[in-house]
């Protein structure tokens, strides 16, 4: 768990003398690779973990003299004084030369996965930067960047675990067990079912988590109106941004540990070649490097701990929801929309009333140290109603065989109710339904061999 207050780098403000100093009498290290002005703010310090070094820019977190923690905006390379030279009497600038804007790149880390990706261990000394916004209120200034992070991580998970089960769905039609194609395997299409289950209700809730954003930025007439999603996103834009507050941390969090075990399984569908580097034609089998690259979804820019903290710290924040996030913006919300759900899904629909019931009772009267205590249980409660929701939803505005057998198995999968014996005549209906649900209903239609 990352404490960003700990922060080793310190910036200091530049006097007008220090500054012409600095550029060795104007002609020299005043400007950046492109000849902009270098910010008057000097930057010193270590960072243990630097993401995209190979970077042309940085934002970064530095203690001033006033206290607390600013942001600051560093170009990574800075200008040398530049050489020209005559030409037929007339001077030209050559190209000019540059160096690390006092930068110094100590290792690069080892990493398990996103080995594209340079992640480096850096010193500062004499950084020139730019403060953005406000003195001391670093973190509130790069919150709108944490916010389209966390949402980039959930649906950059999805589709992650979108390409594994491509993968899996092509491997299912030509390998070859016992005779028969993995595709006509029921204890196969069961499992894969099931992933792909888990990965339609992650996949709607991350992108839930887009269209509310796409509400925020847009205006609800420009990106909600005359869509399916009308009486899903909230027209009060406080409400929507209450909302993507709340659910943000909880679908970073969720999605990126669910879209690890999901390509988890889809290495382990494909067998051994799951397992081993396969780059040929570009690497389109090689589940294994996306599951190394997946790892880090989890981590970077917050832990699932440090997730479930900011989810208590949205649900204590009385500034939010009129006091109470989730009894007065989150619960009202989720009842009006399952309230245009079909009679026929009411089952369904009191699982979700019963999981919201139970989060409720969980959080009320609670202290701090017990909500933090049940942090990840918190989490989880919060996703498996979100999920639900969407994907009845889903059901409601797009009436599909496929997408009601989902949002079925995916909620009941969440009930203390489950059927363990099958009779024969069900056990044909539900492969049938394992079958759709994984190869898609096309899979159903029997093959007509052609005339020609």
């Amino acid at each position: 768990m990352a404490d960003v207050s700990g922060t080793e780098t310190v910036a200091t403000r530049l006097t007008a003398q220090d500054i012409e100093r600095e550029g060795e009498g104007g002609g020299g290290r005043n400007v950046d690779a492109v000849g902009m002005p270098l910010g008057p703010w000097k930057i010193d310090g270590f960072k243990w973990f630097s993401s995209a070094t190979d970077s042309e820019m940085s934002v970064l977190l530095a203690r001033t003299a006033k206290g607390g923690l600013s942001a600051f905006y560093i170009p990574m390379r800075r200008r040398l004084r530049n050489k020209g030279s005559m030409d037929d009497g007339i001077y030209r600038d050559s190209t000019p030369s540059t160096e690390l804007n006092g930068i110094r790149i100590q290792r690069l880390k080892n990493k398990l996965g996103t080995k594209s990706l340079p992640t480096a261990e850096v010193e500062l000394k004499g950084a020139r930067g730019w403060l953005i916004g406000t003195e001391g209120q670093g973190v509130k200034e790069i919150s709108a960047i944490l916010n389209i992070t966390r949402l980039h991580t959930a649906v950059s998970s999805a589709a992650n675990w979108a390409r594994g089960l491509a993968v899996c769905r092509a491997y299912s039609k030509v390998r070859k067990v016992r005779g028969g194609l993995l595709q006509d395997n029921p204890a196969h299409l069961r499992w894969m079912a099931d992933e792909t289950v888990k990965y339609w209700a992650s996949t709607h809730f991350a992108f839930l988590g887009v269209a509310l954003q796409g509400a925020l930025e847009q205006g609800w007439d420009d990106a909600v109106r005359n869509t399916g999603a009308s009486k899903l996103i909230p027209q009060d834009k406080a409400q929507t941004a209450d909302l993507l507050r709340l659910l943000l941390p909880v679908m970073k969090a969720q999605v990126s540990v669910a879209a690890v075990h999901g390509l988890r399984n889809c290495m382990e569908c494909l067998g051994g070649v799951g397992y081993c580097e396969n780059n040929e034609a570009g690497g389109l089998m090689n589940v294994a490097k996306v599951y190394r690259d997946q790892l880090v979804n989890p981590i970077w820019e917050g832990t699932v701990s440090v997730m479930a903290e900011d989810c208590v710290r949205v649900i204590l924040d009385k500034r939010l929801g009129h006091g109470d996030v989730l009894v007065n913006v989150f619960a009202p919300w989720v009842r009006r929309v399952i309230e245009g759900v079909s009679a026929e899904l009411k089952p369904d629909v009191d699982i979700i009333e019963g999981k919201l019931q139970g989060l409720l009772d969980m959080v009320r009267g609670a202290a701090k140290e017990g909500l933090l205590y049940n942090g990840r249980n918190i989490l989880e409660s919060i996703e498996t109603i979100m999920s639900g929701l969407v994907l009845l939803y889903d059901v409601t505005t797009s009436p599909e065989a496929v997408a009601l057998k989902i949002a079925r198995r995916y909620i009941h999968s969440k009930s203390p109710n489950v059927t363990t014996h099958i009779s024969k005549h069900s056990l044909e209906n539900a492969v049938a339904d394992d079958k759709s649900i994984f190869l898609g209903p096309s899979s159903l239609q029997p093959v007509v061999p052609s005339k020609l």
